[in-house]
């Protein structure tokens, strides 16, 4: 026996000593030569076997490499098929290849997610995939899910116009194409950096998740040359490892020996934007899952390209070895004879170990079974894309699968034997712990939820863990098993959405315009702010029950319904303004904007609203006061025709005045000729009138003013002028209105004057009330008002009203809708109010009565009623010299008759000069006038107020009083600043004429 085992000892040397020597006896052979064909141009997208090349690796396994580029037309399955090349770079359209007879095996993946889209200028017109129907493509057949993404939009491959694809984007800036099979980290580069807008389409936004780039080679390459085939894909792996670590090294290689068109930030721009889709640091690189295979093979069985039942699963390359079962097999025979000569041996022990042999092969068979499940358990948990995790009863990790490793950013030694709780992020290790407690306690057998973890240095993931009780057959805790799935893009995406609807959410609350969203197609109102409900009148809540297409307000001819059907179908943007009566039964001028936006694809109108009723009756204010601003203008411009015509007037009127009231006073109360003289008077005054209203609306109207209260006018005036009418009168002036600095005769003509109009506007009675305020207007106001204190007064009538065409016009001279009207009334008001530096304002709705509303500067201070005072209509005669100096020989000649009828001693000179010698001579005599009449204005001679003067210097005490019938000079208005001590207005009484003498004189006149 020991013999036999020598001599087999011997044998087993020898033959180990003559492999030894033959093994060193071979010569060393060359590295064996294999080409790769890529399926593109050369790109970082590549950037791998660069690396495996330039970097050795390919060299170290014994391989010598030769990469050759692709291109558009370039159809790599074909080349490896053919033999033309021996491994190849493609997509998953190579399942498509292996179902029509290519046994094509992928030896890894490169790209988890297909990098590939459908790239499309903006001016194109393309907004979604459907529309590319027809349109001019940059076609090319290796994307498999490229297919996919047009068959699922309606468009075959006989659907689209196929041009010459050279690889280059800035052809779809030239216009050659209008859509362009390109790669998200590729060609839009050049479409930013030339800034065309574009849109980019990738199947994955439609479900469509195929792998990307991925390494193969055929079946029979495989079986023929297992060790080169793994050597080759080692060395691949490396260089793609090694390659997303240093990537600017490996850009630089790019430019220096495969692509010079290239620039550095265009290929880091593709580094980076690939990583994203490798996932290096989530998936080993090379790493194929079977689940996704099928899902792959599903998604074209759907679209009828693979046949039904296809396994896809012979595509994916196995990358541990084939064992060699020959020792095994000896050792089988070995242990075979041992068996044999120990069952001869156990044969004679049959009867006693017969029920142990029997539990002995149960055991066994047991075992084969356990060994068999855990190793497809341990297939399953390593293939599945969530973490496994098992806890002991004292929160210890006992188990995971590699993915949990992943997940939690560190090694399995790292991971097993560390306690559960501290992978939990800090913000969630409070309920962590807790629901773990009640777990291990038995107070729940399971859980569900979401929950933050640490991840690696720093890092942290969402996941979802659904956990469970692993209990004995007593019942106690064996462990808690857990399965933890990565579930950071949709939390981060529904964090994403959250921000976004909050800023959304924010907008509507803050925004001052109202905001409204309709679904184009129900019309319903899906979304509306508060602020267009308040301004429509309604809730938010009423605003949401409503359907654009239902309300009458956005009726009529050109209406917002219209408007926005147009926007609907066009989506061109559009604005108008109306006025509606809204749902609520607010009456409003709204300012809209009508736009189109897809949700979903699904069409929405939206409607952003703005009030601006207020606007447009400031506007039309504006435009009232504008036209009125127009009518001073050329108030003043007749102003100069009229005040001279009012001149000589007065002049004329003066004549005719006084010689009547002289006449009168001579005459008896019985005579004949009183009847005619009071008639001839009345008709005079008439004329006075008219030369008065000239005068007002004329340049030379300045008011003589003084302090009175406003109300106490008012009222006399409407009590005068509503005496003997249907019209009723009503006061609403508290006592607290401001005093005014005014001319309290031309306030009182402006009055009347509106007062006038409204009786005339109510033929048939109603009321008129005139209200009353204080107002404090600041720099620059709508009214173009000084800045200060102001009484606005509104003169309120039911009357018949103005139509819009009259309204712009009442304020001119001369206009008048009355067959016997003047059309100087409301001229003439308009230049009172503007030459005391105020406004008139008149609104009116024809049907609904006018208001005329004036703006009068005032003191700032409010006054009891002042008392007006009474003024004697005659004085009693007085005594002295008085001249009289005017340039009308029929003035001076009736002034000086009036005077001696009133008892004084006249003296009567044509013009100032004459006057100044006549003063100057009885100062000579030691004597003085008692009064000096001077009329203002003498034409081509000395007026009064340059007489005054030189009067003044030689007496300081002289009594001088100005007289003219044309006051374009401030002198009458601001008399006294010039030496005067009153005024006589042309034409004049000898009433007048005692009155103001009297004012002015001591009661018993004399001479020094």
């Amino acid at each position: 026996m020991k013999a036999a085992q020598r001599a087999g000892r011997r044998g087993w040397a020898t033959l180990l000593t003559l492999a030894l020597l033959l093994a060193l006896a071979h010569p060393a052979r060359a590295n064996e030569r294999v080409t790769l064909q890529l399926k593109w141009l050369h790109h970082f997208q590549f950037a791998g076997y660069y690396a495996a090349l330039e970097k050795g690796f390919y060299r170290e396994a014994g391989l010598d490499v030769t990469i050759r580029e692709g291109g558009p037309d370039v159809e790599v399955e074909n080349a490896v098929t053919s033999g033309r090349a021996d491994f190849g770079v493609g997509t998953s359209a190579l399942l498509l290849h292996r179902a029509h007879g290519d046994d094509l095996v992928v030896l890894g993946q490169i790209f988890q997610h297909s990098p590939a889209i459908l790239l499309t200028p903006r001016k194109t017109g393309i907004q979604k995939v459907a529309d590319m129907k027809g349109r001019r493509f940059m076609y090319s057949n290796q994307h498999g899910d490229m297919l996919t993404l047009l068959k699922n939009n309606g468009i075959e491959e006989k659907d689209i116009v196929k041009v010459e694809h050279r690889g280059d984007a800035r052809d779809l800036i030239a216009g050659k194409a209008d859509v362009m099979m390109a790669y998200s980290f590729n060609e839009p580069y050049i479409l930013e950096r030339a800034g065309e807008p574009y849109l980019a389409f990738s199947p994955l936004t439609y479900g469509i998740d195929f792998y990307g780039d991925n390494f193969f080679t055929t079946r029979s390459n495989i079986n023929s040359r297992p060790a080169l085939v793994r050597a080759f894909r080692e060395a691949s792996l490396k260089g793609w490892r090694y390659a997303l670590s240093h990537k600017d090294e490996i850009a630089g290689l790019i430019l220096a020996k495969y692509s010079r068109e290239r620039s550095r930030d265009w290929l880091m721009f593709e580094a980076n934007q690939m990583e994203a889709l490798i996932q290096p640091t989530l998936v080993e690189v090379g790493y194929q899952s079977p689940t996704r295979w099928r899902h792959i093979a599903e998604t074209f069985g759907g679209m009828g390209m693979l046949p039904p039942g296809f396994d896809p699963t012979g595509i994916i390359y196995d990358p541990r070895p084939g064992g060699n079962y020959r020792f095994l097999l000896g050792a089988l025979l070995i242990c075979a004879a041992v068996i044999a000569f120990l069952c001869a041996i156990v044969m004679k022990f049959r009867q006693l170990n017969t029920v142990l042999q029997a539990e002995i092969g149960e055991r066994k068979s047991a075992e084969a079974a356990l060994k068999e499940s855990e190793q497809q358990l341990r297939v399953t948990f390593e293939t599945l894309q969530a973490g496994i995790v098992m806890v002991d009863p004292q929160g210890v990790i006992r188990f995971a699968n590699n993915r949990m490793a992943e997940m939690f950013g560190c090694s399995m030694e790292q991971l097993i034997g560390s306690s559960y709780t501290s992978h939990l992020h800090p913000d969630q290790l409070a309920s962590g712990s807790e629901l773990m407690r009640r777990l291990m306690a038995g107070e729940v057998s399971h859980a569900s939820t979401e929950r933050h973890y640490l991840s690696g240095n720093g890092g942290s993931f969402w996941g979802y863990l659904s956990g469970r009780r692993l209990e004995a057959p007593d019942g106690s805790l064996r462990a808690l098993v857990g399965i933890i799935s990565d579930i950071t893009a949709r939390i981060e995406a529904e964090q994403a959405r959250g921000k976004a609807l909050m800023l959304v959410e924010t907008l509507l609350a803050q925004s001052p315009m109202g905001i409204v969203v309709f679904d184009g197609d129900s019309g319903n109102c899906i979304r509306a702010n508060q602020a267009a409900a308040e301004i429509l009148g309604g809730s938010v809540a009423e605003l949401l029950g409503q359907n654009f297409r239902q309300l009458p307000s956005w009726g009529g001819e050109g209406g917002m319904l219209e408007q926005a059907g147009l926007v609907l179908a066009d989506g061109t943007p559009r604005a108008l303004e109306r006025e509606l009566q809204s749902t609520f039964g607010k009456e409003l001028t709204l300012r809209s904007y009508l736009s189109r936006f897809q949700v979903e694809e699904r069409a929405h109108l939206l409607v952003m609203v703005q009030d601006i009723t207020e606007e447009k009756r400031l506007d039309r204010e504006n435009k009232r006061i504008e036209a009125q601003m127009l009518n001073m203008q050329k108030l003043e411009s007749l102003g100069v025709l009229a005040g001279g015509i009012a001149h000589d007037f007065n002049n004329i009127l003066t004549g005719i005045v006084g010689n009547i009231s002289f006449a009168q006073m001579v005459l008896e109360k019985e005579h004949k000729a009183k009847g005619p003289l009071n008639k001839a008077e009345k008709a005079c005054q008439r004329a006075a009138e008219l030369a008065g209203q000239l005068l007002t609306f004329a340049r030379g109207g300045q008011p003589i003013k003084k302090v009175f209260s406003v109300k106490q006018l008012a009222a006399e005036s409407l009590s005068l002028v509503l005496r003997g009418t249907n019209v009723k009168g009503r006061i609403e002036i508290a006592d607290t209105l401001d005093i005014v600095e005014a001319d309290e005769g031309q306030m009182n003509q402006a009055f009347n004057n509106i007062i006038i109009n409204a009786v005339h506007a109510m033929p048939g009675g109603g009321t008129l009330t005139i209200t009353g305020s204080n107002e404090l207007l600041e720099p620059e106001n709508r009214l173009g008002l000084a800045p200060g204190h102001y009484v606005r007064l509104d003169f309120s009538d039911e009357g018949c009203g103005i139509s819009e065409s009259d309204l712009k016009k009442i304020f001119d001279p001369y206009f008048t809708t009355k067959a016997s009207g003047t059309g100087l009334g409301l001229a003439s008001t308009h230049s009172i109010v503007t030459r005391h530096g105020g406004l008139i304002l008149a609104d009116s709705t024809p049907g609904s009565g006018t208001t005329f509303t004036i703006y009068l500067p005032s003191l700032g201070q409010s006054a009891a009623q002042l008392a007006k005072e009474q003024e004697s209509s005659h004085a009693p005669p007085g005594g002295g010299s008085v001249v009289v100096m005017d340039d009308e020989e029929l003035i001076r000649d009736l002034t000086g008759a009036m005077l001696e009828q009133l008892g004084y001693t006249p003296t009567t000179c044509c013009e100032g000069s004459e006057a100044v010698e006549l003063y100057r001579a009885a100062r000579l005599n030691g004597e003085r006038y008692d009064a000096v009449i001077m009329d203002l204005t003498i034409p081509g001679g000395m007026g009064g107020k340059e007489a005054a003067q030189r009067i003044l210097e030689l007496d300081p005490q002289a009594c001088l009083i100005v007289s003219s019938g044309y006051s374009n000079d401030p002198v009458m208005s601001e008399y006294k600043q010039h030496g005067f001590r009153a005024t006589l207005a042309k034409p004049y009484t000898v009433q007048e004429v005692a009155r103001v003498l009297r004012e002015v004189l001591p009661a018993a006149a004399g001479t020094d």
